[in-house]
């Protein structure tokens, strides 16, 4: 069991390339992290720091309150996943798994013993003689994590391990991954840039823009509460829908025309977006108590089961507005739509992308635009 904590982590490149800006983070005895970023945001960067693959230009590393800075990886106790399995072809399952035991000098009974336990554990138990080339993906990447836990290490790290999986094998493994984590109690952090991945296995989520750690929290905080543009864009699929709008007086004005007022939120004159989720625009009948109601064109849908998602077109507004009607309801092609949200859903944001608290007190009147 074990503590981690990250205390201004940077990391700088001989060529002046800063990957990591000062990156601050505590992982508790046992907590599931998940750290989730576009490509190039510095999360893969963060896990082999930790992991020791890479050099710490600044900061501390610290596991149960040692600092490890300058330890080997060997030396960290600390167990990798990567997501090309990295398993040794010309060895059996059980070999594959043992190998670092024995590297150890770990005694022979006590090497089949835990490997025997955590095939089990695995669902691996009757293919400790095979090859790798025998198994199949998920089987693979099953192994890999086999020989992560034989090792008993204080914490584990996955490099978007499920990332050459297909669909419905990223499910299962999802669960698997975090039904094992649960069950063994080890300090982890997990790196993805698979949003849905994110969502359904932290207990707290990381997301990082820039080589820096944008937001922090429970994934149901960050999904409700983003503090920037950048991670409201980020979480939830569909995206968020953003509306460009300007402060008048104590009202912002939407790109078709009309007013939602929101006093004392904004001055006047100044650049802002509304943000409002695809689930949380209605058709205007069903919310006589609507902030704004938006008349748009249905001009693509794409059937999804149980939803539908309609991509309409907003007069004054040149990005598509997703919406997420009932798959059993779904409108056409074509079809005009009168659609209504409420101030308790939306987000504001202001002209740096950082989110404006929405006041208690904000009007949810629609007053037509003057």
């Amino acid at each position: 069991m074990a503590t981690l904590r990250l205390d201004g982590i940077r990391k700088r490149y001989p060529n002046g390339m800063t990957a990591l800006h000062g990156i601050d983070l505590s992982v508790a005895d046992g907590e599931l992290i998940v750290v989730v970023g576009p490509s190039g945001c510095g999360k893969s960067t963060l896990l082999r720091t930790v992991a020791g693959l890479e050099s710490i230009s600044d900061g501390e590393l610290m596991i149960n309150e040692q600092r490890v800075n300058a330890l080997e990886p060997a030396e960290r106790d600390i167990a990798m996943v990567f997501q090309n399995y990295a398993l040794y072809p010309h060895m059996s399952v059980f070999e594959n798994m043992a190998y670092a035991l024995k590297n150890r000098g770990t005694p022979k009974d006590e090497i089949r013993r835990r490997v025997t336990d955590t095939a089990r554990l695995l669902d691996l138990a009757e293919l400790l003689d095979r090859r790798p080339r025998q198994l199949s993906g998920g089987q693979r990447q099953r192994v890999a994590m086999g020989r992560a836990i034989v090792r008993e290490p204080q914490v584990f790290l996955f490099d978007e391990p499920l990332s050459n999986l297909d669909a419905k094998l990223r499910v299962q493994m999802r669960l698997e991954i975090r039904r094992l984590q649960k069950r063994l109690g080890i300090t982890s952090v997990y790196v993805t840039h698979d949003q849905v991945e994110a969502m359904t296995l932290a207990d707290r989520l990381v997301v990082m823009n820039g080589g820096h750690v944008e937001q922090c929290g429970t994934p149901m905080m960050l999904y409700a509460q983003p503090a920037t543009r950048f991670v409201a864009s980020f979480l939830g699929s569909p995206a968020m829908n953003f509306l460009p709008v300007a402060a008048h007086r104590d009202a912002v004005v939407l790109p078709n025309g009309a007013q939602v007022a929101l006093p004392d939120m904004l001055s006047a004159g100044r650049a802002a977006t509304l943000g409002i989720r695809p689930e949380h625009l209605v058709e205007a009948a069903s919310k006589p108590e609507a902030a704004a109601v938006l008349d748009v064109t249905v001009e693509m849908l794409e059937p999804l089961g149980a939803d539908t998602l309609a991509y309409t077109r907003l007069p004054g507004l040149d990005e598509w507005l997703v919406v997420r009607l009932d798959g059993a309801h779904a409108a056409r092609e074509g079809q005009r739509l009168s659609l209504a949200f409420a101030m308790a859903n939306c987000h504001v944001f202001d002209a740096q992308g950082m989110r404006v608290p929405v006041s208690n007190e904000a009007s949810v009147s629609l007053r037509e635009a003057q």
